[in-house]
C-alpha cells in the first residue's frame, strides 16, 4: 500500500486557498499532510490554527515567525516528511494547487509500473504549457531553454517562433520525460532525498525547485509529467496572468522582490547548467537588457534588474531588501 504524505507551503491571506488543496487532499485519500505556514498573515493564521486543532491527526504544521522563502519552508516540509517512518511517498503542492478527482491516483498506478530510472513523477498543471509541450515533443530539455540563453531568451528561438518553423509533436502521448520540475505536482519516494538533498535555502525564492529538481536528472534518473494527472492553480502566477503581455512589459510591472529573485536566480542556474560559450551568452544577456531598458528606465525595475544581474555574476547571495 502506498502511503503518502503531502507537504504544503502557505503564507499571507492565503487559507481560502489552502483550505480547497487540503480538502482536496482528503478527498484523495492523502495519508498525512504537512503544512508550512510561513508566517502567513494573521487572519490566515487563526483560521488554519482553527483548521489544525480540529485534523490533528492527519495534519502537522510548522509554524515560522517570519518569512522565511520557497526554499527553506519545502526544506522543512520535506524533512519533517522523512520522519514519517511508515510513509514512503511526498507529493509535493503549492497552496493554491488543487488535485483533481483521481490526480493522486494516477500518480500511484503509474508508479508501479514506471519505466526503469523514473524516480520522480509530476502531476501536470494546465497553465504550464511548456511542460506539455516538452511531452509532445519528446524534448525533456524544452523546458531548461536553449544553451546560452539569458532569462530564457535566445535570438534563434525567438526568429524560429517569428517564422513558425514548427517542431514535429505527438500530441496523443500523455506522459513524457521533462528535465526539471516545479515543486507543485511532485510525487516522489522519500529515499531520493538521501541522494540530492534539499533545496538550497540561498535562493530562497524561485529557481530553487529548478536547481533541486535538476539534480534528478544530473543524477542519471528521469523525472515523468504525467498529463491526466491534473492539479488547477487555482490562483493565477503573477508571471503566467497576462498572456498578452510580453515577458518583458511583466517584468517592468513586476514587484520589486519578485522581480528580484527571479533574475538573479535564474541567471545562477543558467551559470551553472547552461552557459556553454560565454560570448554567445554575454550577447543575448546585451539584447536582453536593451530591450529592457526600453521598457522599464522609468521606474525602479531597471535597477532592481541591474542589482539582480550584478549579484548573480558576483555569486552574492544576500537577501533582497
Amino acid at each position: 500500500m502506498i502511503k503518502v504524505t503531502a507537504v504544503i507551503v502557505t503564507y499571507a491571506d492565503r487559507f481560502n486557498l489552502l483550505k480547497q488543496v487540503v480538502n482536496a487532499c482528503f478527498a484523495s485519500n492523502v495519508s498525512q499532510i504537512i503544512i508550512v505556514d510561513n508566517n502567513s498573515d494573521k487572519n490566515s493564521r487563526e483560521k488554519l490554527r482553527d483548521f489544525y486543532e480540529k485534523h490533528k491527526e492527519q495534519v502537522t504544521v510548522v509554524w515560522n515567525k517570519s518569512n522565511l522563502g520557497s526554499a527553506k519552508a519545502y526544506k522543512q516540509g520535506l524533512q519533517k516528511a522523512y520522519e514519517i517512518k511508515d510513509h514512503d511517498f511526498i507529493w509535493m503542492l503549492d497552496d493554491d494547487n488543487k488535485p483533481r478527482e483521481n490526480a493522486l491516483k494516477i500518480l500511484k498506478d503509474f508508479w508501479k509500473i514506471r519505466p526503469e530510472q523514473v524516480e520522480t513523477l509530476l502531476s501536470f498543471r494546465p497553465d504550464r504549457n511548456q511542460y506539455k509541450q516538452a511531452v509532445y515533443e519528446n524534448d525533456p530539455n524544452l523546458v531548461l531553454g536553449s544553451d546560452n540563453s539569458f532569462l530564457g531568451f535566445h535570438l534563434i528561438d525567438k526568429i524560429s517562433k517569428f517564422f513558425g518553423k514548427s517542431k514535429k509533436v505527438n500530441k496523443e502521448k500523455c506522459f513524457g520525460e521533462i528535465a526539471y520540475a516545479p515543486y507543485g505536482g511532485m510525487f516522489f519516494n522519500k529515499s531520493i532525498l538521501d541522494e540530492i538533498g534539499y533545496p538550497n535555502e540561498d535562493y530562497f525564492l524561485y529557481s530553487d525547485d529548478h536547481d533541486w529538481s535538476y539534480r534528478i536528472t544530473k543524477a542519471n534518473k528521469k523525472i515523468y509529467l504525467l498529463l491526466d494527472s491534473i492539479v488547477d492553480d487555482i490562483d493565477t502566477s503573477w508571471a503566467i496572468k497576462d498572456k498578452k503581455s510580453s515577458t518583458f512589459k511583466k517584468m517592468s510591472k513586476a514587484p520589486s522582490f519578485r522581480l528580484y529573485y527571479t533574475v538573479r536566480n535564474r541567471m545562477l542556474f543558467e551559470k551553472k547548467y547552461l552557459i556553454k560559450n560565454v560570448l554567445i551568452y554575454k550577447f543575448h544577456q546585451f539584447l536582453f537588457t536593451t530591450i529592457f531598458f526600453s521598457y522599464s528606465y522609468r521606474s525602479k525595475n531597471f535597477k532592481i534588474f541591474s542589482k539582480a544581474t550584478k549579484d548573480a555574476k558576483e555569486n552574492n547571495l544576500v537577501n533582497f531588501e
